[in-house]
């Protein structure tokens, strides 16, 4: 198996999955997107629920609600940094897209992880740009 220079991390907290069948599949996908974006680092991915991302999107966003995917990078030469995804707010949402549980937490997953490779959409020339990178690596076949 190739080595990385990074590690991939999952936690799921507050009981929020009976069980995680896209672990491995979600593995190497965070790993080949930071390896085309040329980042380095380890990544944690937290699967909570809307109390926890609630919070969090309160004391570091001043939004008191609840959200699907909140990235935090962070500072560090080992650590590229955190996504916080809210599992039952996937879960609302998908079927808003028509979309499956699974896929929508791809595309949540993928979301949060360009966070951490500098991509933002708070414009409209950056929401574009990160549109089409979800997209296209949305749709990679990954093995």
């Amino acid at each position: 198996m190739e080595e990385y220079p990074f590690d991939i991390h999952f936690h799921i907290e507050n009981d929020v999955l009976d069980s995680f069948k896209q672990e491995g599949e979600l593995l190497k996908l965070c790993q080949q997107i930071l390896i085309e974006e040329e980042q380095i680092g380890d990544v944690n991915i937290i699967l909570t629920n809307d109390a926890h991302v609630r919070l969090l999107n309160l004391e570091f966003r001043k939004k008191d609600k609840t959200t699907d995917v909140l990235s935090f990078p962070w500072n560090d030469e080992d650590i590229l940094g955190e996504v916080y995804i809210s599992v039952p707010q996937v879960a609302r949402q998908a079927p808003r897209f028509e979309n499956s549980f699974e896929n929508e937490f791809k595309r949540m997953f993928i979301h949060g992880l360009l966070h951490l490779c500098a991509y933002d959409h708070m414009k409209p020339d950056e929401r574009k740009e990160m549109r089409t990178r979800e997209e296209e690596i949305l749709g990679w076949k990954i093995y």
